[in-house]
């Protein structure tokens, strides 16, 4: 029947039919596939359970990936994926686990995938192995839209400038606080990074706000002050209800999100604690941010 689409709202997203992900696409189906990924910036392909060897050989048909800057992460069947679960190895609830990506306030918790690396991923594909009976849904803002809605004020003040993203993230992210410090030396280095404020897209060349409230810790070039009352602004307009959207899981349902400008996500932290939830994650290979100039 070929790729078909069906879009998940007004803001972004879309379900995709006609793929299996077991099955190596097509160059067509690829093409159609990486269209819709640039055009509606977060994919859904539900209901085909994967293990984590096969969900990397689903995800490079869409590029190099790219393992985990904390080893203790990596799945031990296929190092490229992640895992992410709620529990301990002794069954018992993993108060840590949960908070990777997920938090109460969502305001506080939009970001995109390794914004704190020098050149952060293209995508990242997260799949659900156990899902709860409810709640743990993913959101996600359009910040492109967002951008387009800031005063002419604040845009003039937050275009050109940049913003360090270490891994630990902003004070308010003590969970990726924690994990930061567990990094060794070498990995530290790596886990560091500052980009633009308000980034182009590589493909579509839209402008949208980079700068997100998980991760990033200050504006570079002013004052503490300054930074503070600009980031805060700017997460304001990322958590407005009219550029959000969320996706509720099923087991076998597989998200593929853009990294590179357009989008951030986050995940509610809001499900039955005595219920387990167990998902596998990866992330594609991206390239440095862009950012924007007016008039450019």
């Amino acid at each position: 029947m070929g790729v078909k689409l069906r879009p998940m709202s007004d803001v972004g997203g879309a379900e995709v039919f006609g793929v299996d992900v077991k099955t190596p696409m097509s160059a067509s189906e690829l093409a159609t596939v990486e269209r819709a990924f640039v055009d509606h910036r977060v994919l859904v392909f539900r209901e085909q359970p994967m293990s984590a060897p096969e969900l990397v050989v689903f995800a490079r048909q869409f590029g190099e990936l790219q393992p985990h800057v904390q080893r203790a992460y990596q799945h031990p069947e296929a190092p490229e994926v992640v895992n992410m679960t709620n529990r301990k190895p002794d069954g018992s609830f993993d108060e840590a686990g949960a908070r990777r990506g997920a938090i109460e306030n969502l305001r506080d918790g939009w970001h995109s995938d390794l914004s704190y690396d020098p050149e952060p991923a293209k995508a990242t594909l997260l799949h659900a192995l156990d899902v709860t009976s409810s709640g743990g849904n993913t959101c996600f803002a359009n910040v492109a839209m967002a951008f387009q809605a800031l005063p002419e004020n604040l845009k003039q003040r937050v275009v050109g400038r940049r913003v360090a993203f270490p891994y630990g993230g902003h004070a308010r992210n003590q969970s990726a606080a924690k994990a930061a410090s567990r990094l060794d030396s070498n990995a530290k280095e790596l886990a560091s990074a500052t980009h633009p404020a308000v980034n182009v897209h590589p493909e579509t060349r839209e402008p949208a706000i980079y700068a997100n409230p998980l991760l990033a810790s200050r504006i570079l070039d002013v004052s503490d002050e300054e930074s503070e009352e600009l980031l805060e602004a700017l997460f304001d307009f990322i958590n407005r209800e009219e550029f959000r959207w969320e996706h509720e899981w099923g087991v076998g349902d597989t998200l593929m999100w853009d990294n590179r400008g357009g989008v951030m996500h986050c995940g509610r932290l809001d499900y039955p604690r005595h219920e387990a939830r167990r998902f596998i994650r990866t992330t594609v290979r991206g390239g440095p941010t862009e950012a924007y100039v007016f008039g450019g």
